[in-house]
């Protein structure tokens, strides 16, 4: 038997009260960070992990010099401020190497002339000279 067809059209309407609003806009700005950052974190994550794993597999593997080697030398050319020639893009991309200045050892930064990560590594490699109790 076939449907008859509606008569009256009824609308709905929901209304939110302040507090409702708020919970559903910290939701709504929740769920955006969240599409946003999830995905910039997985591609940093892979990104990262790739390029370590390559690092690693070069050192293990022996392998010639590749560009990235070339490309750190090129960014770590030096400028003489006063006597003491100073890298002009440490700040941003970190040392190739560091030397504790007591021992005089040297520690490879594993990734200089990444920007920022390379910095960041080579901060942790000076902080770890300073405080190391072994001296």
């Amino acid at each position: 038997m076939p449907k008859a067809k509606p008569t009256q059209v009824i609308v709905h309407r929901i209304e939110l009260q302040e507090k409702e609003r708020e919970a559903l806009e910290a939701m709504v700005v929740g769920n955006t960070i969240k599409n946003v950052f999830v995905p910039t974190a997985v591609v940093v994550g892979v990104g990262s992990a790739t390029y370590i794993g390559y690092k690693a597999a070069k050192s293990f593997f022996n392998w010639t010099d590749d560009i990235v080697d070339g490309i750190q030398d090129l960014i770590h050319t030096d400028v003489s401020i006063g006597k003491k020639p100073i890298p002009a893009v440490e700040a941003l991309v970190g040392k190739k190497e560091y030397t504790d200045p007591e021992t005089g050892q040297t520690y490879k930064n594993p990734l200089a002339g990444v920007p920022v990560l390379g910095s960041l590594f080579g901060s942790g490699i000076n902080i770890g000279i300073a405080t190391n109790p072994f001296k």
